[in-house]
């Protein structure tokens, strides 16, 4: 296990080993959590959340959520 020390800024460095070992390069985005142990867990964000959305189709009409729920409600009924 490595061992890394927090700056007063508040930031981390990982040791070359490790980024190396995991392919992170300078700008690469991390998601950070808390597990159930209270460790943190820093993983490799797949995806910036506004990738997610880039392409997608314009959307022409809005729905209430009476309108969902009515739509979801006819889907399962046809199964």
């Amino acid at each position: 296990m490595t061992t890394v020390t927090l700056s007063s800024k508040g930031q981390l460095t990982i040791p070359r080993a490790l980024r190396d070992r995991l392919g992170l390069t300078a700008g690469t985005r991390l998601q950070a959590s808390v597990d159930a142990q209270g460790r943190l867990v820093l993983v490799p964000a797949q995806h910036e959340p506004e990738e997610l959305f880039r392409n997608r189709p314009r959307v022409d009409r809005v729905l209430s959520l009476d309108d969902m729920d009515r739509a979801i409600a006819a889907a399962i009924s046809m199964r």
